[in-house]
């Protein structure tokens, strides 16, 4: 079986020696293990402990990215001493964290009808732990052994998205910036559409780099045609001048 539960969270086998980690139905992160190291990327939005999982699965070194700010992303980061995000997000992931803004967020959540229940947004709303953060941007790369992980700049969704790109095992990690659904485009922290277009043009030029997009929510894996369908749906916005309308 490629599924397993630890700890309530729903663990599935995506690809080789890559884990989506289900948080409780509200969004996917993902454990890559290398032959030296390993990576978690996202931390969700702080139910229960990710730390647990990340170190019942493997019992090497490991690093933690966020691949934006939005705290369905960012706020499981109190279980870890140290986090690499991008050097934009940073003063952001830094702000939200405190008790008002977490529990703000975690009782917008209990709404959606995602959530599993399993575990209790009530309860993990009132932890808030310390962690120190690295900025990052595109050309860094998480050397894991046997597999390198590259991030690119992709701004749209925030102005501080990175998508993650395995050449060698051919799979792209793209956070929000594409996703199986439509993208949320008109956040306080959003870029712009024009930006958001220079993005996922950026994407398609790699196709080649990667068969399997792994997104983060819904379904995983998506393949590159929701890539040509936002460009489609970006350029038919700016062309006709439907911003507003």
């Amino acid at each position: 079986m490629n599924i397993k539960k630890i700890n309530g969270f729903t663990l599935q086998q995506v690809s080789r020696d890559v884990w989506a980690i289900d948080e409780f139905g509200i969004d996917i992160m993902y454990l890559i293990i290398g032959t030296e190291r390993a990576l978690l990327i996202d931390t969700g939005i702080g139910i229960g402990n990710i730390r647990s999982v990340v170190e019942t699965m493997t019992h090497l070194p490991y690093d933690v990215v966020n691949t934006h700010h939005h705290y369905d992303h960012v706020g499981g980061n109190g279980c870890f001493s140290m986090v690499y995000a991008h050097k934009k997000a940073i003063p952001v992931i830094q702000e939200q964290n405190n008790l008002q803004s977490r529990k703000e967020f975690f009782r917008s959540q209990e709404a959606r009808p995602e959530y599993n229940y399993e575990a209790s947004l009530e309860f993990d709303a009132s932890i808030i732990g310390d962690f120190e953060m690295k900025g990052i941007e595109e050309g860094f790369v998480f050397h894991l052994g046997n597999r390198d992980l590259e991030v690119l700049d992709t701004p749209g969704h925030t102005k501080d998205g990175i998508c993650l790109l395995d050449r060698k095992y051919r799979l792209l990690f793209s956070g929000d910036t594409v996703v199986s659904t439509p993208v949320l485009m008109f956040d306080t922290f959003s870029d712009t559409m024009s930006t958001y277009l220079e993005s996922l043009k950026k994407l398609a030029q790699l196709r080649n780099s990667y068969e399997l997009i792994f997104p983060g929510h819904y379904l995983r894996p998506i393949g590159s045609i929701y890539i040509d369908d936002q460009i489609a749906c970006i350029q038919e916005i700016l062309e006709k001048h439907l911003l507003g309308e």
